[in-house]
């Protein structure tokens, strides 16, 4: 079966040929325009100039004066100007945790083209909610006021007092925000798309070289991109690709994921080859599809059917194997994922990089940081708590490097019941000694970190050195500090430049922040190998067999929305994303996955303890009512049981009134053979 974006290449390639030079194609994630010059490259049988490929962020960024800023200035700058405007002596420690939730409302305003000055007006009373709010439809008019049947002026709390508060100061801070963010020629993403959007300056295009702007691969898409695209349409500079499948884009009632899809087609057409079917193997089987559901007792026990379930696949040749995708709904489980994999198989690419929360590194560094704040000075000598300690020593960074001195204190410490270590013990080692140095503030603290990180690279590079065990290769260990020490450097930079004071504590959510976010990419070949990747950036592509991971309620779709000021009723008034944008958003990832699929695997976390439901996702529950698709389904529970329960008496059968004259009969026939 030919796929999405193999039928764009070529049909692309048929119509302009070496045109494609002079053209931009637009695609959701990265990986799908990598997918698509492949695509395009076994079209040709000549070298070709390729055509420009980007994400529409890139595209947007290309129209736009403004730089995109990196989270920390944002925060830093929105700070100081709350500070401004309030008048208060709220620190950034307690700005902070509620200054990014800020800074997203901000993001979907902007996005979403909503009238901020509206949005963020104080309702003073609800009898003239109308003027406040003036020009919303009246549909939109009835949910404001939805929202407010609560509001009683007369009762006063100090919350609501606050709220208020509040809810008038965000208008006013939006503003000024954005005013001191353009003197600055810096911004946040929504800001630059709503730049864009308002100023119409993306009709240049030959500026850059381009003829035509391609959008493939599309479904959720905010009002700054449709307007962006309805202008490009009008002016006849832009085409648009849709993948979706007949079934739900009918059955609008019964399935959320062509809610978007059917407004996309209405607005902007379909520029796909007229020979393209849109019955896929979503709703017309063709008798060779497979699709299975397996309830798995644990995590652990996914990730280690992974091997057997490729194994069971056709033969998978080096040609062949980036055909086959694994699908990790929840992408923690990516390192267990790869501890599993066997030696010798066929090569896998991994899109996501290793998540560098998840190494010894960060580790090391998250027990540093609350060895720092747990630090305490009495009669001038400066204490260390022992859990800190502890876990320093024992950490497999650590004590590989020490040489056995670790292992001396650790001992001492539980031996004698020490609650509090002082410094001075830890003298005398390079590595401990510069570890358990003393106290530092948030002025000194990256240079703390960065020096432990430097030791440890010395000591790893010295000639002498010579591993117990090959915990971490030495390449990989120090790809890991130069990540660290990467977001160490960019907190230090952003810190000495906005001159404001925090606390240790909230330097380290600030560095935390970092190091989740980032990951060590793998190297490789990315268009060869078994995949292993996200939901997200499975977007736009296509692949025979699938092995979808975490198949679980509230991880498929996601059941968490992000925190926001704004409440739900007023989202859904102006425009802006609610928990119900995300669950269509969602469907249709899932059952686009399926259009061209062959051979499906679902596996789900069936264990309900703790916080876990162990319940299926919607989608697949809706997959059992199909009749015309249901799938096969298997549990990988071991059934335990009781032994059965025998009663104290027996009721007496005719089958036994039978045989008992006979067992009589044997008794009475032995007894007299052993008295003889």
């Amino acid at each position: 079966m030919e796929y999405f974006l193999q039928k764009i290449a070529d049909s692309l390639y048929r119509e302009f040929g070496n045109e494609l030079l002079y053209h931009c194609l637009v695609f959701p994630g990265r990986r799908a325009g990598i997918f698509f010059l492949k695509y395009l490259a076994g079209e040709l049988e000549k070298p070709l100039f390729a055509p420009a490929v980007m994400t529409i962020s890139d595209l947007f960024c290309k129209f736009s004066s403004l730089r995109l800023a990196e989270n920390e200035i944002l925060l830093f700058e929105l700070f100081r100007e709350y500070k401004r405007l309030s008048k208060t002596p709220e620190t950034f420690d307690e700005f902070y945790f509620w200054g990014d939730m800020l800074l997203n409302d901000f993001d979907d305003t902007d996005k979403y083209l909503a009238d901020a000055g509206r949005l963020f007006s104080n309702v003073q009373d609800i009898k003239n909610i109308d003027s406040q709010f003036g020009g919303l439809t009246p549909e939109q008019l009835q949910i404001v006021k939805r929202f407010w049947t609560n509001y009683d002026p007369a009762n006063m709390t100090g919350e609501k007092s606050r709220f208020i508060s509040l809810w008038s100061l965000l208008k006013d801070l939006y503003l000024s925000y954005r005013t001191l963010l353009v003197q600055k020629n810096i911004a946040y993403e929504g800001m630059i798309f709503r730049e864009v959007a308002e100023k119409m300056n993306w009709k240049n295009l030959t500026g850059l070289g381009w003829n035509m702007v391609h959008f493939i691969g599309f479904n959720a898409l905010n009002e700054c991109e449709k307007t962006i695209m309805r202008g490009m349409k009008k002016e006849k500079l832009a085409r648009f690709y849709w993948d979706y499948d007949n079934s739900y884009i009918h059955e609008e009632k019964l399935n959320s994921a062509g809610f978007f899809m059917r407004e996309n087609l209405e607005i902007f057409g379909n520029d796909m080859p007229e020979d393209w079917s849109y019955d896929t193997l979503l709703s017309k089987d063709n008798g060779r599809t497979t699709r299975r559901i397996i309830d798995a007792s644990s995590d652990t026990a996914q990730v280690k059917l992974v091997p057997a379930l490729l194994k069971g696949l056709s033969p998978l040749n080096p040609d062949e194997a980036h055909n086959t995708a694994i699908i990790l709904a929840d992408e923690n489980l990516l390192v267990p994922i790869l501890t599993s994999l066997p030696d010798g198989m066929i090569d896998v690419n991994i899109t996501m990089g290793y998540p560098l929360g998840q190494t010894q590194i960060y580790y090391l560094v998250s027990y540093l940081l609350d060895l720092q704040q747990n630090t305490i000075i009495k009669n001038g000598q400066v204490l260390f708590s022992y859990r800190d300690v502890l876990k320093i020593l024992r950490s497999s960074l650590v004590s590989e490097l020490a040489g056995g001195s670790e292992r001396e204190i650790i001992n001492e410490i539980v031996r004698d019941n020490i609650l509090m270590i002082p410094s001075g013990r830890f003298n005398g080692h390079a590595l401990l000694s510069e570890i358990f140095s003393g106290p530092v503030g948030p002025e000194t603290i990256a240079g703390y970190l960065k020096s432990i990180m430097l030791r440890i690279i010395s000591l790893t590079g010295d000639d002498n050195y010579r591993p117990v065990t090959e915990i971490l290769p030495e390449p990989v260990r120090n790809e890991f500090i130069y990540r660290v020490m990467l977001s160490i450097n960019r907190l230090e930079t952003v810190f000495n430049y906005s001159g404001v004071n925090i606390s240790v504590r909230t330097w380290r959510k600030l560095l935390e922040g970092l190091l989740k976010k980032d990951a060590v990419p793998f190297s490789g070949e990315p268009l060869s190998g078994i995949q292993i990747m996200g939901i997200l950036e499975s977007r736009a592509l296509d692949f025979r067999n699938l092995i979808i991971l975490s198949a679980n309620e509230g991880v498929l779709p996601s059941a968490t929305a992000s925190s926001s000021f704004i409440p739900y009723t007023l989202r859904e008034a102006f425009g802006l994303p609610s928990i119900n944008h995300s669950e269509s958003v969602f469907a249709y990832h899932f059952y686009r996955l399926l259009h061209r699929a062959a051979n499906v695997t679902f596996v789900y976390n069936s264990d309900s303890e703790g916080l876990r439901n162990g319940e299926m996702s919607r989608f697949l529950q809706q997959m059992k009512y199909e009749p015309d698709r249901k799938p096969e389904f298997m549990s990988l529970h071991f059934e335990i049981k009781n032994p059965g329960f025998i009663p104290d008496t027996v009721a007496r059968t005719e089958e036994h009134n039978k045989r008992l004259p006979v067992f009589h009969l044997m008794r009475e026939t032995g007894y007299c053979l052993l008295r003889q």
